[in-house]
C-alpha cells in the first residue's frame, strides 16, 4: 500500500529560505562529476618556477621545470608556463554554469572535472553543486510527475534542495494534483495548504485556493480562505469575491455540463467548436442558473515562438535555469504548452524586460495568455491594453477575455453584462462557441426578454437539434 506523505507548511520549503525537508537517507543519483583530481603540482609547488620566469632566468626554470616533472610524472605542462601563476579559473566557471542552465548536466559534469585538474587548488562553489543538485533533480521530479507517481515525486522534492520553494510553486501544484489523481485528497489538501500558509505573492495564493476547490469539503475550503485572510488582510474584497465564486459552484444542485478542455499546446489558427451544453429544465419562474467553466481559448500560435528542443518536458528540463531572454521565452511557451501556466508566465516576465520590438511584443503576449489560463482575466487584459499586439494576437487574447468576462457576468447574475460580452465576442472573433450561445439564450430570458430567447434558442434547435436546445424552448415557453 502505498503510504501518502502529508505536505504541512511546516514541512513544506516553499518559502524563500533554506530547505526545512530533512534528508530521508535514500539512495542519492549518481555523482554527476568524479571527485578524483589529477595528481598535479600545487600553486605552492610551482613557486619557485613562476618566479624564474618572472626573473626571465630561463637556465633556472628550465631546471626547475625538471625537477617538477620528476616529482609529478603524469604531470603535463602547459604550453603557456605563465598560466600556472593563475590559481582560480575564470571562463571555465562561466561555462560550467552555462552549461547548468541549458540542462547540459553531463558536459558540466565534465568541464568541472576538467577545471578541478587544471586549478589544483580550486574548489567546487557550493552554490554550482546546489544548482547541479536542483536541476538533475527537477528532471527527476518530472518524470516521476509525468508517471503520475505522487509519493516518488514528493520524496525527491523534499530530497532535493530548492524544488519546494515559492519560486518553483508549480512543482507543488503538480505534486498535489497527482495525489489527488491516486485518491489522496487528504495529502493534495495538506499541499494547497502549505503553499497558502508560506507564499508571499497574493497571485500564487488566488490560484492555490482555485485549485484546492477541487479536493477541499466546504469546512475545509472555509479554512484555507482563513489563513489566506489573516496573511493578506489588504486583499479582502479579492478573497471574498474569489470565495463567493467558488462556493456558489457548490451551492444546490449543480449543473453536469460538458466543457471542453484547455489545450496542451498553444492556441490554434482558428477557435474551435464547444461542445453543446447540458442544461436542466428550469422551473416556469425561476432563473435559470447554469455553472459554466473556462472552455478552450481560441487563436493563432504566435510568432516566434514554440520549442525547438523537443517535447514540453524535454524543453523545460533544457532550459532549466536559462538566462538568455530567447531561452526564457522559449522556456514559457514550453511551460504553457505543458498546462504550467504559473511558470510559463515567470519565463515571460523574465525574458520581457530585457527584449524589445516583436520578440518583447510576443513575451507579453504569452504572458497574456498564462494570466488567461489561469483565469485571471483583468491581469491578462491590462498586459493586452499596454501592448502592441498583432491583429490576430489581438483576437485572441480579447476572444478569451470577452469569454471569460461573459461567464462570470452571468454567474453573478448581471444577464445585461453577459449579453454584451457575449455580442462582443461574436463580432470580435466572427462566431459564437454554441454552449456560448445556449448561455446568452438563457441571460435574455433571465433578464425578461423572452422573445429574443426564443428565437435564439430556435436558430440553435434549427442548425442542430438536441435535448438541451429542447430544454431550452421548453423554458422560453
Amino acid at each position: 500500500m502505498i503510504r501518502y506523505a502529508l505536505v504541512t507548511s511546516a514541512a513544506l520549503m516553499l518559502a524563500p529560505t533554506p530547505a526545512l525537508f530533512a534528508q530521508t537517507g535514500t539512495d542519492s543519483p549518481a555523482p554527476l562529476f568524479d571527485p578524483t583530481k589529477v595528481v598535479t603540482p600545487s600553486f605552492t609547488d610551482t613557486q619557485a618556477l613562476n618566479f624564474y620566469l618572472q626573473q626571465n632566468d630561463q637556465v633556472s626554470a628550465e631546471a626547475e621545470l625538471r625537477r617538477l616533472r620528476t616529482k609529478f610524472p603524469g604531470w603535463v605542462p602547459p604550453d603557456d608556463l605563465s598560466s600556472l601563476s593563475i590559481t582560480q579559473p575564470s571562463t571555465e566557471i562561466d561555462t560550467i554554469y552555462r552549461q547548468i542552465a541549458a540542462g547540459e548536466l553531463v558536459e558540466a559534469g565534465k568541464t568541472i572535472q576538467e577545471t578541478q585538474a587544471a586549478y589544483a587548488n580550486w574548489a567546487v562553489p557550493a552554490d554550482m553543486i546546489r544548482l547541479l543538485e536542483t536541476a538533475e533533480g527537477q528532471i527527476m521530479l518530472d518524470k516521476a510527475l509525468d508517471a503520475g507517481n505522487a509519493a516518488e515525486a514528493l520524496e525527491i522534492a523534499s530530497n532535493t534542495d530548492g524544488l519546494l520553494r515559492c519560486d518553483r510553486v508549480n512543482n507543488a501544484w503538480r505534486i498535489a494534483e497527482a495525489q489527488a489523481a491516486q485518491q489522496a485528497a487528504s495529502a493534495a489538501l495538506g499541499t494547497y495548504s502549505a503553499i497558502v500558509s508560506a507564499c508571499t505573492g497574493f497571485e500564487s495564493i488566488v490560484s492555490t485556493l482555485e485549485k484546492s476547490d477541487a479536493v477541499a469539503t466546504e469546512d475545509e475550503l472555509n479554512g484555507l480562505f482563513d489563513i489566506a485572510l489573516s496573511r493578506f488582510p489588504e486583499a479582502q474584497d479579492d478573497l471574498d469575491a474569489l470565495k463567493t465564486r467558488l462556493m456558489e459552484g457548490r451551492g444546490g444542485a449543480p449543473v453536469q455540463i460538458a466543457i471542453a478542455a484547455e489545450p496542451s499546446a498553444r492556441p490554434r489558427a482558428r477557435p474551435s467548436a464547444g461542445p453543446t451544453t447540458g442544461m436542466p429544465a428550469p422551473a416556469p419562474s425561476a432563473p435559470v442558473v447554469v455553472e459554466v467553466g473556462r472552455d478552450a481559448p481560441p487563436s493563432a500560435a504566435p510568432s516566434g515562438g514554440g520549442s525547438s528542443t523537443g517535447s514540453g518536458t524535454q524543453c523545460l528540463a533544457a532550459t532549466n535555469g536559462a538566462t538568455s531572454p530567447t531561452r526564457l521565452v522559449e522556456r514559457g511557451w514550453c511551460a504553457y504548452d505543458l498546462d504550467r501556466p504559473m511558470e510559463a508566465l515567470a519565463a515571460f516576465q523574465s525574458a520581457e524586460a530585457r527584449l524589445s520590438g516583436a520578440q518583447r511584443r510576443d513575451a507579453r503576449f504569452g504572458m497574456a495568455l498564462s494570466y488567461l489560463k489561469m483565469n485571471m482575466t483583468e491581469e491578462a487584459a491590462r498586459i493586452a491594453a499596454t501592448t502592441q499586439l498583432t491583429r490576430q494576437q489581438r483576437v485572441d487574447t480579447e476572444s478569451i477575455i470577452l469569454d471569460q468576462r461573459g461567464v462570470l457576468a452571468y454567474k453573478k447574475k448581471q444577464y445585461r453584462n453577459a449579453i454584451a460580452y457575449f455580442d462582443a465576442l461574436e463580432q470580435v472573433s466572427g462566431t459564437l462557441r454554441r454552449d456560448l450561445a445556449l448561455l446568452r439564450g438563457y441571460a435574455y430570458l433571465n433578464s425578461g426578454n423572452r422573445a429574443k430567447a426564443q428565437s435564439l434558442f430556435q436558430t440553435l434547435h434549427n442548425q442542430l437539434a438536441t435535448s438541451e436546445t429542447n430544454r431550452a424552448l421548453d423554458a422560453a415557453q
